[in-house]
């Protein structure tokens, strides 16, 4: 009866062993090489809030629009253009400091005067947030009333 224990014992501490260092305990967030402070990340949210507007509406994704942000910079752009958005990042996070840490979202229709940084931030923001709003549960069933793979069956249809 002791052996039974003893190899389940064992067995729970190896699995355990195994997945510990898969688990993730940080909240860092890392796009391309370089570390994002809480600042960036609640730039990132704030303009994206700006442009898209949904906290009144049901949206549940698995992950946060800051999150999806992150994520499709780093699966889907190149390190160039990584490193592209976070210098245009840093620019505009320069600005509002100009501006005494107001957002300056009056400048966003006129952006023929910014830098190409500048504008590949504030442009790919607003494509990756249109993204995520329009990929989300909630867009696509209640506006394009989308129906899963099988569908429904409808079996009386005259030819």
């Amino acid at each position: 009866m002791k052996r039974r224990y003893a190899i389940q014992n064992i067995a729970l501490i190896t699995g355990g062993s195994i997945l510990f260092p898969s688990c993730k305990f940080s909240n860092e967030y890392i796009v391309g090489d370089k570390e994002l402070n809480y600042d960036q990340l609640n730039l990132i949210k704030e303009v994206s809030e700006y442009i898209l507007p949904i906290e009144n509406l049901k949206v549940k994704s698995p992950e946060s629009l800051t999150e999806f942000i992150i994520t499709m910079l780093n699966d889907c752009y190149s390190l160039s253009d990584m490193n592209k958005y976070l210098s245009g990042l840093d620019e505009f996070s320069e600005s509002i400091k100009v501006h005494n840490n107001s957002l300056i979202f009056d400048d966003l229709d006129s952006l023929e005067s910014k830098s190409e940084n500048y504008i590949f931030f504030i442009n790919t923001t607003k494509h990756l947030s249109i993204t995520h709003f329009t990929t989300s549960e909630f867009y696509l069933t209640e506006y394009l009333n989308y129906e899963y793979a099988p569908s429904r069956y409808i079996g009386c249809v005259t030819i």
